[in-house]
């Protein structure tokens, strides 16, 4: 039986597609079966930052409206063979209803290992439905004020409303820069969100490169470290943040 995770933020441009998509990867480099929905109606993303935007016909729409099966609608990545893609709507005007997506997401979860759900930056209805049909949380953020102050609204209502776990991953670090305190060090910005820690991923150039098709069957790279260990916490693997940070942020100004 898998686990439903919805991937959400406050503010938008936070990386949570990109995580999102590099999740998905790792997951499948894992061995793990994995079904991506993209739940961003209107603003889809998640197919170019998996490198199939070509593959797409139907989607989520399409799905929980009846008109398509989900079998026809899904599509399979043509270079990760366990990862699975349902794409979101075209038109702005669709609507995702909270009880469809979970009935969805719940007669699926008995064929995949991991249902990872994108969700729209923000409060709305598709956070609200995604939050729903979601099992557990993951709250993206990047250090700057106006998203730490974002994410711990999201943290605030995640909890109340719905009472599931919820973890933090922080994107777009820059060590230097807390060391040097001219940002927030990633123990003040958890006490700030109230969110326990499950990744820390670094600004890394190399990490926007790959955004565009993010580099499945590509050599592994320092970018992906960040995101396999994100994976195997996500699976529930005891992975030390030290021991990645010392060795991938050394060039990045890590001491």
């Amino acid at each position: 039986m898998g686990e439903i995770v919805g991937i959400v933020s406050g503010k938008g441009g936070v990386g949570k597609t990109t995580l999102c998509a590099r999740l998905s990867l790792a997951l499948c480099a894992d061995g793990q079966k994995v079904l991506c929905i993209d739940g961003d109606t209107g603003m889809k993303n998640l197919d170019l930052v998996l490198g199939m935007e070509s593959r797409t016909v139907f989607d989520l729409d399409d799905v929980l409206s009846g008109r398509t099966p989900f079998e026809k609608a899904v599509c399979r990545h043509p270079d990760a063979p366990g990862l699975f893609l349902l794409s979101a709507a075209h038109d702005y005007r669709a609507r995702i209803g909270k009880e469809a997506l979970r009935a969805l997401c719940d007669e699926q979860k008995e064929h995949f290992d991991f249902i990872l759900i994108d969700a729209p930056a923000g409060l709305g209805d598709g956070f609200a439905a995604v939050a729903y049909a979601a099992e557990r949380l993951i709250v993206v953020a990047t250090p700057d004020v106006t998203s730490i102050r974002d994410a711990g609204r999201t943290a605030t209502v995640a909890r109340e409303g719905s009472g599931k776990r919820a973890e933090l991953v922080l994107n777009r670090v820059r060590p230097l820069l807390m060391e040097k305190g001219a940002a927030a060090n990633v123990d003040e910005i958890m006490d700030r969100i109230g969110l326990p820690l499950l990744g820390l991923i670094p600004e890394d150039d190399e990490i926007v490169i790959r955004a565009g098709g993010t580099g499945a069957g590509r050599k592994v790279s320092d970018s992906d470290i960040p995101f396999r260990n994100t994976a195997a916490r996500l699976r529930g693997k005891s992975v030390k943040l030290a021991g990645v940070w010392k060795k991938y942020l050394l060039k990045n100004g890590w001491r």
